[in-house]
């Protein structure tokens, strides 16, 4: 925990002035402290599901999903589909079962993704691809795996809130190099996401070796940067869409960066901006600690996205 509060003391710093580089070895330290996995029981360990299944035939082990089945009393017949977090470089789909577990408890269908990770081969591109495989899959296959294929949303947190946007962009626009060929979501909910891709290449915020850990050796390459960047497509996707940041989210910018460009649109948009001077409701913490009050506003939140859009 003292490792993620000193990069988090050092992150907001992402978009600022200060001489000091973010370096690979502050990354590191962080991720490590934040992603594990907690070995306490949540609701979705009890409920009816599937977990392994691969999306990609003959494919690699990080290509695999998740599906956790509401309880039938209270199932809704919707689907949300999840991308974890992790600068691209970490995060696993099992640590965001305590946060699937919320939208099980209200009648909705989970799916957690998997991707194969940034590991100075692969790269955003690659991630972007095994999301595009992950959704087709589902909405091929949803008959056989009991989803229903015209009720399902996206949401993913930081890194995952990147891939998500950037998702339901292409499933609107051929124009994105990288899209679903089928797919097609009903509504996005992010979390304190990603989305100027292309300003992580700053090299006067990031230490070298951290741009070429979490963005790989094309990092200098500003077309593809703003080519994988889901601000450069804002404008394909106009459905519905959450974002939630608070006060201590490291790229709250971000947030406020989608609203702005969404709002100028005139594109459907709920902003969701926690004011807290508590240390714990910092990035994504609706996903991390979703037991936390401000968490529990949060998804509460989303859940109520979610029900007014099945309800329309």
């Amino acid at each position: 925990m003292k490792r993620t509060i000193l990069l988090l003391a050092v992150l907001p710093l992402l978009f600022g002035c200060s001489g000091i580089k973010i370096t690979k070895t502050m990354l590191k330290a962080g991720l490590a402290a934040a992603q594990k996995v907690s070995k306490e029981s949540t609701y979705a360990d009890s409920c009816v599901n599937r977990t392994g299944i691969p999306y990609v035939q003959d494919g690699e082990p990080g290509q695999v999903l998740d599906i956790y089945y509401a309880d039938p009393a209270i199932r809704k017949d919707a689907v949300l589909i999840d991308f974890h977090g992790g600068f691209y470089v970490a995060g696993r789909r099992e640590n965001n079962r305590p946060f699937a577990s919320v939208f099980l408890k209200e009648g909705y269908d989970v799916v957690l993704v998997e991707y194969r990770l940034n590991d100075g081969v692969r790269d955003i591109a690659d991630e972007l691809g095994d999301c595009a495989a992950a959704l087709d899959y589902l909405a091929l296959h949803a008959d056989e795996l009991g989803l229903n294929q015209n009720q399902m949303y996206l949401t993913g947190d930081s890194a995952g809130g990147h891939l998500a946007l950037y998702m339901a962009e292409g499933a609107s626009d051929e124009s994105l190099p990288i899209r679903p060929g089928v797919f097609v979501p009903q509504g996005v909910l992010l979390n304190c996401p990603a989305y100027d891709f292309a300003t992580f290449s700053n090299s006067k915020t990031f230490a070298k070796s951290a741009l070429e850990w979490f963005i790989g050796p094309r990092y200098e390459d500003r077309e593809w940067m703003e080519s994988m960047s889901p601000r450069t497509f804002i404008g394909s996707y106009r459905g519905p869409l959450l974002v939630s940041t608070c006060t201590n989210d490291f790229i709250r910018l971000q947030s406020l960066l989608i609203k702005a460009n969404r709002d100028s649109l005139a594109l459907p948009t709920v902003f969701v901006d926690i004011d807290s001077n508590d240390r714990n409701v910092d990035h994504v913490h609706n996903v991390t600690k979703p037991d936390l009050p401000a968490s529990r506003d949060v998804n509460a939140r989303m859940v109520a996205f979610l029900n007014d859009l099945i309800e329309r």
